[in-house]
Parts: C-alpha cells; structure tokens; sequence
C-alpha cells in the first residue's frame, strides 16, 4: 500500500486517493493482484499512519541541523486558492483540483502545501 501510495504522489503526480487506486487498479494489477476495492484500500493506507510516521522520521534524521530535536515534528498543510469554484481555475492546471471549504461553504480550485518541520 505504502509503495503504491507513495508512486502516485511522487512519480504520477495525483492529488487524491482515487485517482491512486484507478491507476493501480488499472496498471499495476499485475504486481499487486489482491489490492481489492477502493474502500478497502483506504482502510489499508489508514492503518499505516504509524509507518509514515516512522518514514518521516528517517527521513528527517538525514537531513536534520544539528539543533533539531527529532522527537519533536510539526507536520501541517493548507490549501494555496488559485480562483473561486464559479469557474475553471487557469493557474496551475496540472497540479490544481476543485476542493471545499466546510467553515465559509464554498467551493474553489486549490493546491495543498505540506510543511514537515
């Protein structure tokens, strides 16, 4: 799950789960036959939270300065808008989706910017 997760995001450039598990569903069956339906999938990728954790920390133990403390992290995100939801969005086109903002109820085209720190 980890592998497949972490080759769409990095080398396909997908932003969401589902186009994830469509390519994997429809390129990769091959090597991963029993990969099973998209909610199972993301039950998968839920139960890995651990093993990203993990990942993120040697990840940062190689490229830490020498005053970081590495039981100490900071992961956030945060939506980058482009333009409103009202029309097609003509920044970014390639790295940008249509999401939805739950506190002002509006829709708008974004990019998510994750900081690990």
């Amino acid at each position: 799950m980890m592998t497949i997760y972490l080759f769409g995001v990095q080398y396909q450039e997908y932003t969401k789960i589902n186009q994830i598990h469509k390519f994997a569903c429809d390129y990769l069956s091959d090597w991963f036959p029993n990969l099973g339906s998209y909610q199972a999938f993301c039950n998968r990728l839920n139960r890995l939270g651990g093993a990203f954790t993990r990942l993120s920390e040697l990840l940062l133990e190689d490229t830490q300065p020498n005053d970081c403390i590495i039981d100490q992290c900071l992961l956030d995100s945060m939506p980058i808008i482009t333009c409103s939801g009202k029309r097609k969005g003509k920044v970014a086109n390639e790295v940008t989706n249509k999401g939805y903002c739950s506190t002002k109820g509006v829709y708008y085209y974004r990019m998510k910017l994750h900081m690990l720190g």
